[in-house]
């Protein structure tokens, strides 16, 4: 494509962007004609047959200042190929933070697939506060009316940003843009996603960075053309991708962000300096001081405990339990500093470091060792120090220097000290000599168990009758209280009812007893008296069809649990798949069957082993029905190698749960006359 020529910009907006030279001299006052052009030899409808649009190009020039201050100018061209594709461009979105950045529409126009071309006006850009629940920080956006669109139309448009990504401490609202310099003063870094949900015929990205900063990067899932220069007294790193396509998205996979392209840049050394700044950061704000009120408060919580374990535990969950979660602008400390634990309880409230933050200074208060750390809930975090996180959480560390996480944010209602369901996981410690990334261990299916134990009597009649217990711990026995804590309790019954009317309606509970789901100190249980009238269908002959009860997972049911729910399609997969939790699956039934009854159609017995453990097997004997089953997700993320054992797994566990059964009722004996 031919180089669109250099042209005069404004004075001062020249000063706030220069790439210092016209080799790096912004490229985005393009023609109309040269937009046009660039979308003829994009192609059409015919090129991407199932997209709605296309993106022409996204082209970003990044430059970083001594401070690592940076600013960026990103110009795209996206043509709409469908009505459908019209109608998604006919608005723009342009998130921000305040506190963190700041966006500005330099341009917009609209070339018409007819000829012509329209300039949207930037008077009407509206600037709104973002919709927001349980986290009120401030944030906006700003939003583009592009207008009624066709298909064919093309959108450019070109956009100022300055600021990073993720929101800080200043509440200072100076006129200039010191405020967005980055927390580690002098240091840049970005996360540049190169996917799309639309086709991409270019993306490049361009960052001019002073000679002296230690700029690293590093592609992800996929390859870019990379150019690394010096020019004119800077550091010019180009980075292009041509000819993206959208991933075929499969079930149940991991985040995009895992598995698609994407550029991460940091001038950063390594994990531990992240760490130890992360560290001195905290201390220097004083966020864990240890206050008279603090220490009463650790003393009365864990008053009469005498283990570690169980004061450690105690103050875990009263964090977890007292402190609700709710995100308010309250100046300094919106970002990576931590709000002062003496701000937090006065409040009572706060976000996941409001909450790491007061367990850490009760830790301290009761006179143990603890430090926050960062994490990412739901994505990989890479082995580059870019800031990568979403979540804070805390760290005791024990006399022998061994490292305990808690994490008091996402434990409430849930018996472990650490989430499960932050297994495989990266975790940056704030200790003070620092800490490389780690990535936490596999939980055990056998901590998550869900035991379902039914002992029934089939009528001849085909009623079914008995009692369902069941127990729970770990991440099974989280899901089970959830569903309970969040409601009502005079809701609890019908709560109750679906433990069984998820497989059959017709069930009718006869008695219920269920442990308090607010009470942590022991598994969650309960235990079911039902009858279901009609549960057999009875044929002609007097022969009862069925399906064993437990073999249909009732509770599972009732709970949409993944070992019913996760597809199990495709056959092979691309990208890793995840569930919530790892989790053990255990059915047993011993159903009393009528009087000299015989049982057809028993299914043979299943042993598979691997990432998807399972085992089953069904039996007759002294006219009893055995069923005995136990499935295990050996873990939260499998790889694409894993998935034909994980999947076979549940396939038989399924296909189980619905194979009836033929039970052969005795003809009554005829008395003689």
């Amino acid at each position: 494509m031919r180089r669109a020529p250099v042209r005069w910009i404004p004075l001062l907006l020249l000063m706030a962007f220069t790439f210092l030279g016209t080799a790096l001299a912004q490229e985005w006052n393009t023609s109309p004609e040269e937009l046009r052009q660039a979308c003829v030899r994009a192609g059409g409808a015919d090129t991407f047959p199932s997209a709605d649009g296309v993106v022409v190009f996204d082209r970003r020039d990044v430059q970083v200042e001594p401070s690592g201050l940076s600013r960026t100018v990103q110009h795209t061209l996206r043509k709409a190929l469908t009505t459908a594709g019209a109608r998604q461009l006919a608005v723009e979105l342009l998130p921000y933070d305040p506190l963190s950045a700041e966006v500005e529409v330099l341009r917009c126009r609209v070339l018409s697939a007819k000829g012509g071309v329209r300039e949207v006006d930037l008077a009407t850009v509206i600037d709104s506060p973002d919709p927001q629940s349980l986290i009120y920080w401030n944030a906006r956006h700003k939003t583009v009316p592009i207008g009624l669109l066709e298909q064919g139309d093309a959108v450019e448009l070109v956009t100022r940003r300055v600021g990073f990504t993720y929101a800080l401490l200043d509440d200072g609202q100076a006129a200039d843009e010191s405020r967005f310099v980055p927390p580690m003063k002098g240091h840049f870094y970005d996360i540049v996603p190169f996917w799309s949900s639309w086709p991409v015929v270019e993306q490049r990205y361009r960052v001019a960075i002073p000679l002296e900063k230690n700029l690293q990067y590093q592609f992800y899932n996929g390859a870019a053309e990379v150019s690394d220069r010096i020019v004119e007294g800077r550091r010019v790193v180009t980075f292009t991708m041509l000819g993206f396509k959208p991933l075929e998205k499969e079930p149940g996979m991991v985040a995009l962000s895992d598995v698609a392209p994407k550029l991460l840049l940091t001038t950063a050394a390594d994990w531990k300096a992240k760490a130890v700044w992360f560290h001195n950061t905290q201390e220097e704000a004083d966020c864990f001081a240890v206050t008279p009120e603090l220490k009463q408060l650790a003393g009365e919580i864990t008053a009469g405990l005498t283990t570690d374990e169980d004061k450690v535990a105690a103050l875990n969950h009263w964090a977890a339990e007292n402190i609700r979660y709710v995100g308010l602008h309250m100046g300094t400390g919106e970002g990576y500093t931590l709000h002062p634990a003496t701000m937090t309880l006065r409040d009572r409230g706060g976000v996941c470091k409001d909450k790491a933050g007061i367990l850490v200074a009760l830790l301290r208060a009761a006179g143990y060792e603890s430090y926050p750390a960062m994490t990412m809930a739901g994505e990989r975090i890479e082995n580059i120090a870019a800031d990568q996180f979403n979540h804070c959480v805390t760290v005791w560390r024990k006399p022998d220097n061994t490292t305990v996480l808690l994490d008091p944010t996402w434990i409430p209602g849930v018996r472990e000290m650490w989430s499960s369901r932050e297994q495989q996981q990266e975790v940056l410690m704030g200790l003070p000599e620092g800490a490389d990334l780690l990535s936490t261990p596999v939980s055990p299916p056998e901590r998550h168990p869900l035991d379902q134990t039914v002992r029934s009597t089939l009528k001849a009649d085909g009623t079914l009758e008995g009692t369902l217990e069941l127990v729970a711990d770990g991440q099974s026995d989280a899901a089970l209280r959830r569903v309970y804590r969040g409601r009502m309790r005079n809701e609890w019954p019908a709560l109750d009812d679906a433990m069984l009317t998820s497989v059959d309606p017709r069930a009718v509970l006869l008695k219920v007893s269920r442990s308090d789901p607010d009470d942590l100190t022991k598994p969650f249980s309960m235990s079911i008296a039902f009858r279901i009238p009609g549960y057999a269908r009875r044929l002609d002959d007097g022969s009862l069809l069925l399906i064993p009860l437990v073999a249909r997972d009732p509770v599972g049911q009732a709970m949409h649990a993944d070992e019913l729910a996760l597809s199990t399609k495709p056959a092979e997969r691309r990208y890793p798949v995840r569930v919530g939790c790892s989790k053990l699956v255990r059915l047993s039934e011993r159903m009393t069957l009528p009087a000299g009854a015989r049982v057809e159609g028993l299914p043979e017995a299943v042993k598979l082993d691997g990432s998807g453990r399972f085992n089953a097997t069904w039996k007759v004997a002294g006219g009893e029905l055995t069923v005995d089953e136990t499935l295990a997700l050996t873990k939260r993320i499998f790889s694409p190698e894993e998935w034909p054992a994980l999947r076979a797994a549940l396939d038989s566990f399924r296909k189980l749960s619905e194979t009836p059964i033929l039970v052969k009722v005795a003809a009554p004996t005829k008395e003689k006359s």
